[in-house]
């Protein structure tokens, strides 16, 4: 870690890297976002995004769509090395987010392991979203819990994650399990990674899987686990999507939950056509944390 810090502060000066939380989060100072910047700075940047799990960047207002899209591109490119000997992923697909019922009107980006936020218009009482460490929120589940959370599966259908039961999912409608704690690809640590799907888990009643739900999501969200941000016109927050959850302060926010807990599936999640459910395995034994 100590030499990876000295690599990316040869680029971006350690005076521009001001942390905002104490277990993730760095504002970078005195950086212009750009796909025409040195090689060099960007994969500085992509390094920090993996030390600090999120950063962040105001007055990025020189950035349109076009710009945008470039820059996330690079960015991508730049992390499609292989990790712990894995082959390369494939190009990512970026899509364009626009939805009418975000309060905050952002342009969102996402490729397997990253995630870029642009803000381009903040209505009132309508500020702030959070991040939390999703290695750190693993790390603090007191064991017995821990235990439990490495044997399950959570259950994900393309409809809408509030989904109910399995009766209201469409026939053709597809449906993953995937464990509930995963192994980051590039550091081999196990993060909680519930995201944003309902409290349904494999094997448990939806009142059951509701309550375990609330109570694993109490470790991420806590606010020692957590980043808070502020934002304005311009601002620009790059995260690592699978080490960080992103989601809304209070319950006026539910649109804004952005995490994209489908994002990059372990190769042991399981997807199925609803009302195709066969038995889950038990996860594979993951690196020791």
């Amino acid at each position: 870690m100590m030499r990876n810090a000295g690599i990316a502060g040869s680029f971006i000066p350690r005076a521009n890297i001001v942390k905002c939380a104490s277990r993730l989060g760095a504002e970078i100072v005195n950086v212009r976002l750009s796909a025409e910047s040195p090689q060099d700075v960007l994969c500085a940047i992509r390094q920090l995004v993996r030390d600090h799990k999120v950063l962040f960047f105001r007055d990025q207002t020189h950035l349109d769509e076009v710009q945008h899209e470039r820059l996330v591109t690079v960015l991508a490119k730049l992390g499609q090395q292989p990790p712990l000997g894995r082959p390369p992923a494939p190009s990512p697909i970026t899509e364009i987010g626009s939805d009418d019922h975000w309060s905050t009107n952002i342009t969102s980006h996402v490729d397997p392991g990253l995630s870029v936020l642009r803000s381009l218009a903040i209505a009132p009482g309508r500020r702030e979203t959070a991040w939390s460490n999703m290695r750190a929120a693993y790390l603090d589940l007191p064991l017995p819990l821990r235990k439990l959370a490495d044997e399950l599966w959570a259950v994900h259908n393309d409809d809408s994650p509030e989904t109910g039961d399995s009766k209201a999912v469409g026939a053709n409608t597809t449906v993953s399990d995937h464990p509930v704690v995963r192994i980051h690809p590039e550091t081999g640590e196990r993060v909680l990674a519930l995201g944003n799907f309902g409290g349904r888990f494999v094997g448990l009643q939806r009142d059951t899987g509701q309550k375990l739900f609330d109570m694993l999501q109490s470790y991420i969200i806590a606010p020692e686990n957590a980043v808070r941000w502020s934002w304005r016109v311009g601002d620009v927050a790059i995260w690592d999507n699978r080490a960080a959850q992103h989601y809304p302060i209070d319950d006026k926010q539910r649109g804004l939950f952005l995490d994209n807990c489908s994002r990059e599936l372990s190769p042991r999640a399981k997807c199925r056509r609803s009302g195709q459910r066969g038995n889950a395995p038990k996860p594979q034994a993951a690196r020791a944390a």
